[in-house]
């Protein structure tokens, strides 16, 4: 009976927390938005490269795509903001 429990994994260890999900989903948004402008995202690259990944965020900054800009502002601010990946709106 020891054996049982020791495999079953503890809620916390198991489950992502709110901001991981809310992030996990921002990302996906924004990579298909990105997209649709004809821009494709290495998205493991988007995240270990903060080079990487200013450069996209500044090309949806500049987008004229609402949806698109208002995606990469949330992202933006959920990573810790335009210092974190050294991207910042156009007209700041």
């Amino acid at each position: 009976m020891q054996g049982q429990a020791e495999q079953v994994p503890r809620v916390n260890e198991a489950a992502p927390s709110a901001d991981e999900r809310v992030l996990l989903l921002t990302g996906v948004d924004f990579k298909w938005l990105m997209a649709g402008q004809g821009w494709w995202i290495d998205t493991p690259r988007f995240h270990r490269d903060p080079a990487y990944a200013a450069a996209f965020l500044r090309l949806a900054m500049a987008s004229q795509s609402f949806a698109l800009r208002e995606c990469a502002a949330s992202l933006q601010a959920q990573i810790g903001g335009p210092a974190a990946c050294g991207a910042a709106r156009p007209d700041a």
